[in-house]
């Protein structure tokens, strides 16, 4: 099913506030098209099931269509894939066995985390081969070596992240960590559990404790020939950019000083620059909180500029999870909280802590390392308008000549569109009713941020219920025309993604594709460009993302051409392996991440036989330098005492 429509746009320009929250909920566009039927909420619900085996290494065909020969580089996403704790089972010839084996989903309620984002990360990579045409390769014999012909074929492969907490959890059998529980099946607000990404992230007991599971199950990015995978609150974890086996946590280099150290789960990079950029917010009080801002250069090197890091202060209890970069500065909203300080000394359990206040969240602008104001922050207060904004998803952001900062994302307006009480139980999602109980209503907004006047103005660009929208990389923190993001297929009703949509800015139009049936749902789109193709168009490229099919229970990946999605699939390639929704990728178009079928096999098969040895049922915490590894996990010498 596809459709184009007008869209709203109505930027402020000499009030201190555009369009409303409220008044959001009337702009119609000015065409639309028949909505594609009501989604089936028991096989979305099928997409929240633990994924219980592994691909090493796979070559799939498209089953329609046919993939571009110019579409060549490696995709990659990552989610949560466990939902019933320790349920991964061993290699059969494993040194270690876990005390409990593994169990179907619903049938042991103490290994059942209490939301989605609670399950252990798992990330796929699939590499597109595009006509297969690599260099010959040469044996010690002189003789070719053979090679698997994979032209118009995709290499996928699917592997969960060796986090401590997996491993122990795996070796036990069982649920360890529980610091969430009570917050995930109390009565906060929707936004605090929301899905598919909660503003409730982890617990609030700073450092390595045992009330912080760090799952590693947010986001992944390659950058530097380095692939990372992200969680709020914790340390990234490094993972071997062909075989996704774990190499460990990481302080990137020693850039990140303290282990305990408290990262944030999103990575921006700076497309004019070739630099990459993270942060993390460790807290000092309950009054105070420090934001850290981190840059590397293309080699994955702090740049020279402030060492690659600035520090600044932030008032109260900072919760925030996500930014964006422009040419000078970095972009931050924390909403207010409202703290309950008796809770928060005892417990730090987000649900009984902290709450959003009905108050205008701030917007802190940060100077980038190396920029003429490196280290500087400047606060302004974004107008309310009813509803906060908070667990914002930022899309991009840029600076325009006269100073001018404009950033979209995606925000929630905070509330529960239906009157079931919010289920937290597995299955998750299983009728619409109750996902509108869990999940707020979220649309696409635009922030103008005038940071010499002190004015901020905000309207809504389209009031559909959107998800995980993302723009060409090649305008990451520039002016970008396209938004791409997953769309529900109900409008602006709330309702589960389902389709692709494609918003240009320029000419206010938006196009979508969505699913025939009301059975398959659609992830995070993300933006592939074409290799040795010379257009410097901002949609001259391919949209991929993952697609469920919960009524069969498998998975795909779907290839349309962003200058043409209402048209849908050009290709669709099978997954050997049944992908839970998930969350956010990237895709690596690199010359370096081009690598042949038999180099990916190779490494997986060493992954594989360290994996059988036992080797990785140890965490190690590894660095960019290779050197020192050692083992972390206490409970390796001390087990149950702990």
């Amino acid at each position: 099913r596809s459709g184009s429509s007008r869209i709203f746009s109505s930027v402020a320009e000499e009030s201190s506030m555009g369009t409303t929250a409220q008044e959001a909920t009337t702009n119609n566009s000015v065409k639309k098209t028949p909505p594609p039927p009501q989604p089936d909420m028991q096989a979305y619900s099928n997409g929240y099931k633990t994924a219980f085996a592994e691909i090493s290494c796979s070559l799939s065909s498209p089953i329609s269509g046919t993939l571009p020969s110019d579409l060549i580089g490696t995709y990659y996403k990552v989610g949560p894939a466990m939902f019933s704790a320790g349920s991964l089972p061993p290699p059969k010839n494993s040194l270690v066995k876990p005390r409990q084996p593994p169990v179907p989903d619903g049938e042991d309620a103490s290994r059942m985390v209490q939301h989605p984002f609670e399950g252990d990360g798992a990330v796929l990579a699939v590499t597109f081969h595009g006509d297969g045409e690599y260099d010959v390769v040469v044996g010690e014999d002189g003789e070719e070596e053979p090679r698997v012909d994979t032209a118009g074929k995709a290499t996928s492969r699917f592997r969960y992240i060796r986090t401590n907490a997996f491993t122990n959890e795996r070796k036990k059998g069982k649920k360890l960590y529980s610091g969430m529980e009570s917050t995930r099946g109390g009565s906060s607000s929707v936004v605090g559990n929301d899905l598919p990404l909660p503003f409730y992230r982890h617990h609030l007991l700073p450092g390595l404790n045992k009330m912080r599971k760090n799952t590693s199950n947010t986001r992944v990015v390659y950058f530097g020939k380095k692939l990372l995978s992200l969680w709020s609150g914790g340390l990234p974890y490094k993972l071997d950019s062909l075989a996704l086996s774990t190499d460990g946590r990481t302080q990137l280099g020693g850039v990140v000083k303290r282990e305990e150290s408290s990262m944030g789960a999103k990575a921006v990079i700076d497309a004019k620059r070739n630099r990459i950029l993270f942060f993390g917010v460790d807290e000092e009080s309950g009054s105070a909180s420090q934001l850290n801002l981190f840059e590397f250069n293309s080699k994955f090197q702090a740049i020279k500029d402030n060492d690659g890091a600035v520090s600044v202060k932030l008032p109260g209890v900072a919760m925030i999870y996500d930014f964006a970069a422009t040419d000078n500065y970095a972009v931050f909203v924390q909403p207010v909280l409202k703290v309950n300080g008796m809770q928060y000394m005892l417990s730090k359990e987000p649900g009984k802590s902290v709450e959003l206040e009905g108050e205008p969240s701030l917007l802190h602008i940060v100077g980038r390392a190396g920029s003429k104001n490196a280290g500087g922050i400047k606060t302004l207060e974004i107008p309310y308008d009813g509803a906060p904004d908070a667990n914002l998803q930022f899309i991009n952001a840029y600076e325009e000549e006269d100073g001018t900062i404009i950033f979209d994302a995606i925000r929630s307006d905070g509330t529960q569109s239906s009157s079931s009480s919010s289920n937290t139980q597995w299955p998750w999602a299983s009728s619409l009713s109750n996902y509108q109980s869990m999940a707020s209503k979220k649309s696409l907004w635009r922030y103008k941020v005038h940071p010499q006047k002190g004015f901020i103005s905000k309207d809504c660009i389209s009031n559909d219920n959107l998800y995980f929208g993302i723009v060409n990389s090649k305008t990451s923190g520039q002016k970008h025309r396209y938004i791409y993001a997953a769309a529900a297929a109900m409008g602006e009703v709330v309702a589960p993604p389902q389709g692709i949509t494609k918003l240009d800015l320029a000419s206010n139009t938006q196009e979508s594709w969505f699913p025939e049936e009301g059975y398959e749902f659609c992830g995070e789109p993300m933006y592939a460009p074409r290799r040795g193709v010379d257009d410097d168009a901002e949609d001259g490229g391919y949209i991929l993302s993952t697609l469920f099919n919960g009524n069969e229970e498998r998975s795909e990946i779907i290839v349309l051409k962003a200058s043409d999605v209402a048209s849908g699939p050009i290709a669709r390639v099978p997954l050997d392996v049944v992908m839970p929704h998930g969350y956010h990728g990237c895709f690596a178009s690199t010359e370096d991440a081009n690598w042949t079928y038999e180099q990916i096999e190779r490494r997986a098969k060493l992954a594989d036989k360290m994996e059988t040895r036992g080797s990785m049922w140890n965490e190690v915490k590894s660095d960019f330098s290779g050197l020192g590894l050692r083992f972390d996990d206490m409970e390796e010498y001390f087990g149950d005492l702990m």
